[in-house]
């Protein structure tokens, strides 16, 4: 059920990106990134619960694990969105760039 929840968050962030990228009209926001990025303050926030708690070592490796593998599965998926929106972006403004050359080169000089 915890794999549900953090799925949502994901489809949530990925959702904001796309609005924001929607609005600009051009690749800006990564929203796979947003949630690569609360993951790791999550991640953090747990290993520093987990460091101070009274728990012995079986158990807090049994805790933490039990708190990091769902969002970690999840963030596995973000990944993949993270690195196919840097290859999508590259594409785009290598586009833009030989739009641009093209551009340059069909308009010529009137003598």
């Amino acid at each position: 059920m915890e794999l549900i929840g953090f799925a949502i968050v994901l489809f949530v962030c990925l959702g904001i990106g796309k609005v924001i990228n929607i609005m600009a009209r051009r690749l800006v926001f990564n929203g796979a990134g947003l949630y690569l990025a609360l993951f790791a303050a999550f991640a953090i926030w747990n290993i520093y619960l987990s460091w101070n708690s009274t728990l012995d070592s079986f158990q807090m490796g049994y805790a933490l694990g039990r708190n990091i593998t769902p969002p970690l599965i999840i963030a596995l998926v973000a990944t993949y969105f993270f690195f196919k929106f840097r290859t999508d972006k590259a594409h785009q403004l290598r586009v833009q760039k030989l739009r641009q050359s093209r551009a340059e080169l069909s308009v010529t000089p009137d003598n």
